[in-house]
């Protein structure tokens, strides 16, 4: 048994070596796969809402440089 203390502060490659040793002898359901493919596809979505935001910032970046230009642009005229 590993106490939550321990799990913390296991690295990744410890946890799915762990993991690994304990499949060994474990009999999953199809529930296991079906929450597998489920948060494949919600890494997918939130790698997708990444790039959407890095490129909003992108655009909000570049809209506010055309703003700022534009107000200059007035106030000389």
């Amino acid at each position: 048994m590993v106490s939550f203390d321990e799990l913390s502060e296991m690295t990744d490659d410890e946890l799915k070596r762990r993991f690994d040793d304990l499949a060994k002898n474990t009999i999953v359901g199809t529930a296991f796969y079906l929450d597998e493919i489920n948060r494949r596809a919600a890494s997918k979505i939130n790698d997708s809402m990444l790039q959407c935001t890095k490129w909003m910032t992108c655009m909000t970046g570049v809209m506010l440089i055309l703003t700022i230009a534009n107000v200059i642009i007035a106030a000389v005229s």
